[in-house]
């Protein structure tokens, strides 16, 4: 699934969604047909990837990630930055202002959840990155 989003010139971005399989270590999420959410003994790793598809030979990261860094066990449903709805959050991270240097590009962030049954899932984040004047 690509979840439409959009970023600015040289700034950074947090990264949210939600983790969650059928066989996931965590409580259902109890929205129908989501499963349960995956906590971190449920992932062996998790690696980012992030283009230019507009130049698309231009990669602005690659790299693996901390599980321990990026997933919570404990959803979090309630704070000042997930406002998608009340079920929440276990994913996140945060993407470097690096990753988005030309306004008026297209950016696709790939976050590639191998678990530790050896499926891979992917969480696809692209969109336009909107020039700044002051930038």
């Amino acid at each position: 699934m690509t979840f439409e989003i959009q970023f600015n010139e040289d700034s950074g971005v947090t990264i949210m969604g939600r983790i969650t399989a059928r066989n996931g270590s965590g409580a259902a999420t109890g929205e129908d047909g989501e499963g349960n959410w995956l906590q971190q003994a449920d992932i062996s790793s998790i690696t980012l990837a992030v283009f230019d598809l507009e130049a698309p030979t231009t990669t602005y990261a690659e790299e693996t990630l901390v599980v321990g860094d990026t997933i919570l066990d404990t959803p979090v449903s309630t704070n000042v930055i997930w406002t998608k709805d009340s079920v929440g959050y276990n994913f996140i991270h945060d993407l470097a202002a690096s990753n988005f240097p030309t306004g008026g590009s297209i950016v696709r962030a790939e976050y590639k959840v191998t678990l530790a049954g050896g499926n891979v899932v992917f969480g696809v984040y692209e969109g336009p990155v909107c020039g700044i004047n002051t930038s």
